[in-house]
């Protein structure tokens, strides 16, 4: 378990009474904001390296980023140096983070639920992948010019996704699909929708009459008033951040209609089988 949120001083505070062995993890995209606040001239040639940075599952791939945030503003790296790795990156926090990079709730429950999260996997995996069997257990898969290795009996693959989120990867997915194995027994509990559900499976005590409640004069009296607004200065934004799996699948492209093909549609179709069939 982890507890995610913006790094706000009394919320520290408080986990740490409540919660003191549960890790106190940042959100990524409350740290992106403060780090735009500070450095604003490269920001959004950062931006994609670092959500790309925080969600790394491999030492090569961080180091990489991490050298080329350095290239771009030193400042920046030394600021998310000084954040604490372990505070905002999937590489090196203390437990299996996942897909709970930010302290939205809506979005990590969406996430984590199986069935979705499966059919993702499984629609990047119908790209194409070979398979070997090295073992019972242990597979090879080739997917274009990289190769991984997939140990069902663990529960790993060398790319770090499997262990790391506790659902299979893409690559794990390619042996289960060649074995026929149902993927259930290799995605961790906490992903599927049942459990969900079952974290909120418990008695709510209702409350009495308005009429009843024993609140004190000071509070009664106290009058609440909205937050004071500044609308921020620019354009607002219309595009929305995208979640892993949409990333993963990429844009959608055109199926033709006729033969159906990729990349065209049925009045540019030029397959010569079919048109001639058609005349």
């Amino acid at each position: 378990m982890c507890v995610v949120s913006d790094r706000h001083e009394s919320i520290i505070h408080a986990v740490s009474k409540v919660y003191p062995i549960v890790p106190h993890l940042a959100c990524i995209w409350n740290l992106w904001k403060n780090v735009t606040k500070q450095y604003t001239t490269n920001s959004e040639v950062l931006s994609p390296i670092f959500y790309s940075l925080a969600k790394a599952y491999s030492q090569d791939e961080f180091d990489k980023l991490m050298e080329k945030t350095g290239n771009v503003d030193i400042r920046v790296k030394r600021y998310l140096e000084d954040a604490g790795r372990d505070k905002w990156s999937r590489l090196y926090s203390p437990v299996n983070r996942g897909w709970t990079m930010t302290s939205n709730i809506a979005e990590c429950i969406n996430g984590k639920l199986y069935g979705k999260t499966a059919q993702v996997m499984l629609v990047y995996w119908l790209n194409g992948s070979q398979v070997e069997a090295s073992t019972e257990y242990v597979y090879t898969v080739n997917d274009g010019p990289r190769r991984f290795i997939i140990d069902l009996k663990k529960k790993t693959c060398s790319c770090r996704m499997f262990q790391l989120d506790e659902i299979p990867c893409s690559h794990a997915w390619a042996v289960l699909k060649n074995k026929n194995l149902i993927a259930d027994a290799y995605c961790s509990d906490l992903f599927k929708p049942e459990t969900v559900v079952n974290t909120y499976d418990m008695p709510v005590d209702p409350l009495p009459d308005e009429t009843e409640w024993n609140v004190p004069k000071s509070i009664s009296d106290e009058v609440v008033m909205p937050p004071i607004y500044k609308r921020p200065p620019g354009r607002p934004k219309k595009k929305r951040d995208k979640p892993l799996q949409e990333l993963m699948i990429g844009k959608r492209r055109n199926s033709c209609g006729k033969c159906g093909g990729l990349g065209h549609n049925r009045r540019s179709c030029d397959n010569p089988t079919l048109n001639k069939k058609n005349k």
